[in-house]
């Protein structure tokens, strides 16, 4: 347990880092210590104990790799590719993502939830996608996966449903800052993207963690051998 959290001390000082980075407008700072968000939280799963990991990590693990890409390829790429090359990256650990959460044991996500997502997901596309031009497909494709994202996660607790939450809210204001500038013109926004996007991806590796921790999940009751060693 004590390896476990200082495991996420780096998680912690890189987001700081970058966040005050944001903030004062240290551009390159923030760019740097950008790179460096999903190998920190690549640690966290590495230093884990193999019987802690979960049975979803390599998964979980390609996802983070997938989500550096995106986070790292715009920088070495042409201005005008780097939206391809971050929207690209960022696709492949979606897909990385939902296959991870259908790997292990999940409940039932909550009805509620799963209509306010659908409404959320709607109302995003109908606002970018007749902006989006030759990019509305993909746009559309992207929608979709960052929805069952949502929706899976939701189905392993209230930590997996909160840091889904995070990621629409992430990528919805990407969209939105790509395809209606006009409709999150206000300071602060890319502090407000990567602090919600770092807090996901956070609460996705827990929930690969903590996979082995049913009262986590809504609906289930624990599993015989989670009791028992809860009561030795």
């Amino acid at each position: 347990m004590g390896m476990r959290a200082l495991s996420w001390g780096p998680v912690a000082v890189v987001t700081l880092v970058h966040l005050i980075a944001l903030l004062t407008g240290a551009d390159a700072v923030a760019a740097w210590s950008q790179v460096l968000l999903m190998p920190a939280l690549a640690v966290v799963l590495l230093v884990s104990p193999p019987d802690d990991r979960g049975p979803a990590w390599p998964w979980a693990l390609a996802a983070l790799a997938a989500s550096w890409v995106g986070d790292s390829l715009p920088k070495v790429m042409p201005e005008d590719a780097r939206f391809l090359a971050m929207i690209g990256g960022f696709a492949v650990a979606q897909v990385l993502w939902i296959v991870a959460f259908t790997r292990v044991d999940r409940g039932r996500s909550p009805f509620a939830w799963t209509l306010l997502l659908m409404v959320v997901a709607v109302a995003l596309l109908a606002v970018t996608v007749p902006e989006a031009g030759m990019l509305a497909p993909a746009v559309v494709v992207y929608g979709m996966l960052l929805l069952a994202v949502a929706w899976l996660a939701s189905s392993h607790g209230w930590v997996g449903a909160l840091g889904g939450a995070l990621f629409v809210l992430s990528d919805g204001l990407i969209a939105l800052g790509a395809f209606r500038p006009d409709l999150v013109d206000w300071a602060n926004r890319d502090l407000v993207v990567m602090a919600t996007y770092v807090g996901a991806q956070a609460m996705f590796v827990a929930v690969i963690l903590l996979t082995r921790s049913p009262e986590l999940t809504w609906g289930r009751a624990p599993r015989r051998e989670t009791r028992t060693r809860l009561t030795r």
